[in-house]
C-alpha cells in the first residue's frame, strides 16, 4: 500500500517497512511512532493511517491479476537481486514474464528517442552480439534506442528486459505494445509504480535507477545535452558499476551524451567484447558457460551407448573398411530401410562419428 502514496518517497518507505519488520504493522501503530521511525511530519503520518480506508488495495491486486502481472517484495525469491542493493530499492515491483538466473549477468543499452540511421545500426550490432552471448539487455521501452535494443535481442534469440516509468495498465508509448508482449515472453516487463500511474516527465529518473541496477554495465549510445540517458549514466557510476560509450559523429548534436561521458572517463567501445573485457564478473561467467558448454559437447561425443542398433551396426561396418563403404552396400549389410539409414547417417555425421565422400561413400573418423 505504500507504494501507492505518492508523498511517500521509496526510502522512507523502506524506513518505516524496517523498524515495523512489517509493512502491515504500520497501518496498527500511532502518528508519533510513525512519524518518529519514518522521519515524517505529522501530516504525512496521519495520511498514511488514513490511507487505509481511502486506498483500494484489493481492487489493485485483482487488476495486476487480470493483467497478468505478478507482484514481488523483496523477500520474494524472483525479485531481482540487483535491486536490493539500492538504498531506495522498491517496496513493490510488478512484473510481467519471468526473471532468469542469468539475467544478473546483463548490460544496460540506453540512448535518445531519436536515433540516427547510425545509432540504430550500433545499437542493433551490440545487441545482437550480446544475445548471441547469452547476455541479457536492458533498457526502458522508450522510442528510439531503447526500441531497437529490445527488438534486436529477441531477434536474436535473446533475453531482454523492460523498466517501464509509468504503471502497467498503460501502454507507453502505445506502438510498443506488441514489442512489450514479446518481451514478457522472452524475458520481462517491470515497473515499481502503481498500475493506474501515467507516463509523466518526473517518473523517468526513477525509472533510469533500476535500469543502472539491474545491469553490470551501462552503454550509452546517442544522447544530447539534455538526454536521460546522462541520468541513467550517473546512477550506474554512483552504483559503482562500469559506464561505457559510443563515439558518433562530431556534428551531431546526438553525439553529445556518448562524448561527454567520454572525457569525462567512460570506456570507449565499439563491440561487445570491449564490455565483457572490462566487467571481470561478466567475464568470468562467460569463461565458465562456455567451459560447460564444451564438456557438454565432448560427453555427447564420447556416448557411444546412446547410438541405437543401426547406428551401432553402420559403426561396425566402416571400422573393417579403412576406404569407407557405399551407402547401396551399407543398407544390404544391415538390411533396414533407406529412410532409417539416412536418418542414422546423418546423427553420425553430425556428432563427428562418421564423414561423407563423395560417390555416397562414408567412412569412421
Amino acid at each position: 500500500m505504500l507504494n501507492m502514496l505518492p508523498e511517500i518517497s521509496v526510502m522512507r518507505a523502506n524506513k518505516l517497512i524496517s523498524y515495523y519488520n512489517s509493512a502491515s504493522r504500520i497501518f496498527t501503530s500511532n502518528i508519533e511512532e510513525i512519524s518518529a521511525a519514518g522521519e515524517l511530519n505529522e501530516s504525512l503520518a496521519v495520511k498514511i493511517l488514513t490511507s487505509v480506508d481511502k486506498i483500494d488495495v484489493d481492487k489493485e491486486i485483482k487488476k495486476a491479476d487480470e493483467l497478468g502481472l505478478e507482484i514481488l517484495i523483496p523477500e520474494n525469491d524472483s525479485y531481482p537481486q540487483h535491486l536490493k542493493t539500492l538504498q531506495d530499492f522498491p517496496v513493490v515491483l510488478y512484473a510481467k514474464g519471468k526473471f532468469d538466473k542469468n539475467d544478473i549477468y546483463s548490460v544496460a543499452i540506453v540512448g535518445t528517442r531519436e536515433p540516427t540511421d547510425y545509432g540504430k545500426k550500433v545499437t542493433q550490432k551490440l545487441s545482437k552480439e550480446f544475445a548471441n552471448l547469452g547476455v541479457t539487455v536492458v533498457s526502458g521501452l522508450a522510442r528510439g534506442i531503447d526500441t531497437v535494443a529490445h527488438t534486436q535481442s529477441l531477434n536474436s534469440g535473446g533475453r531482454t528486459i523492460a523498466v517501464l516509468g509509468n504503471g502497467m495498465n498503460f501502454h507507453y508509448p502505445p506502438e510498443n505494445q506488441i514489442l512489450e508482449d514479446k518481451i514478457s515472453k522472452c524475458g520481462a516487463v517491470i515497473s515499481e509504480f502503481p498500475l493506474d500511474t501515467s507516463p509523466d516527465r518526473f517518473n523517468f529518473p526513477k525509472r533510469n535507477r533500476l535500469i543502472a541496477a539491474l545491469s553490470l554495465g551501462t552503454i550509452v549510445i546517442e544522447g544530447s545535452d539534455k538526454s536521460g540517458t546522462l541520468i541513467t549514466a550517473k546512477f550506474a557510476a554512483e552504483q559503482g558499476k562500469d559506464v561505457f560509450a559510443v563515439p558518433g559523429d562530431v556534428f551531431s548534436k546526438y553525439s553529445y551524451a556518448p562524448h561527454f561521458l567520454l572525457k569525462q572517463g567512460a570506456r570507449l567501445i565499439d563491440k561487445a567484447e570491449d564490455v565483457i573485457e572490462e566487467i571481470s564478473d561478466l567475464n568470468d561467467w562467460l569463461i565458465r558457460r562456455l567451459k560447460i558448454q564444451e564438456e557438454q559437447r565432448k560427453q555427447q561425443e564420447d556416448l557411444p551407448a546412446l547410438m541405437n542398433k543401426t547406428e551401432e551396426k553402420i559403426i561396425k561396418i566402416l571400422s573393417s573398411c579403412i576406404d569407407g563403404v557405399n551407402i547401396d552396400k551399407l543398407q544390404k549389410q544391415i538390411c533396414c530401410g533407406f529412410g532409417e539409414l539416412s536418418q542414422s547417417l546423418l546423427s553420425l555425421e553430425l556428432r563427428k562419428k562418421v564423414k561423407s565422400l563423395p560417390g555416397k561413400v562414408y567412412i569412421k573418423i
